[in-house]
């Protein structure tokens, strides 16, 4: 469960693109040329990553192989997003998973509708091709 500080934080970075990725296989690249490949169990709102099923390869290219594998934020370097997924789908995913419980019926609230503006323009602007 999110807490509302995580919950901030998924929805006002790009981090909630990584949490969309929960439940799927990815590779994450470390800032000491390590790569971890495997499935995302969680990703909290600082991003930091539980996995499952998981290689790892070290920078010298040797292969472990672990059930359970922790990635702590600062350690991320890069996470490869599959090509079957857009950024886009991957944020809408993770907010329809946090917020199911709470459907809105009715009209929304400027703030409701700015916000959800704000993240669409701010998940454009970092994906957009150059």
């Amino acid at each position: 469960m999110h807490s509302g500080q995580d919950k901030f934080n998924i929805f006002n970075s790009l981090t909630g693109i990584v949490a969309g990725l929960e439940g799927e296989y990815t590779t994450i690249d470390l800032r000491n040329e390590a790569i971890v490949t495997g499935k995302i169990e969680s990703v909290d709102g600082q991003m930091n990553i539980n996995m499952e099923d998981v290689t790892f390869y070290d920078a010298r290219g040797i292969k472990q192989s672990f059930e359970k594998f922790y990635v702590k934020a600062r350690t991320i370097r890069h996470v490869h997003i599959p090509k079957n997924f857009s950024p886009e789908e991957l944020f809408s995913r993770q907010e329809k998973k946090i917020f199911k419980k709470k459907e809105v019926k009715g009209k929304r609230t400027f703030k409701e509708i700015r916000a959800k503006r704000n993240n669409a323009e701010t998940i454009k602007e970092a994906f957009k091709k150059d």
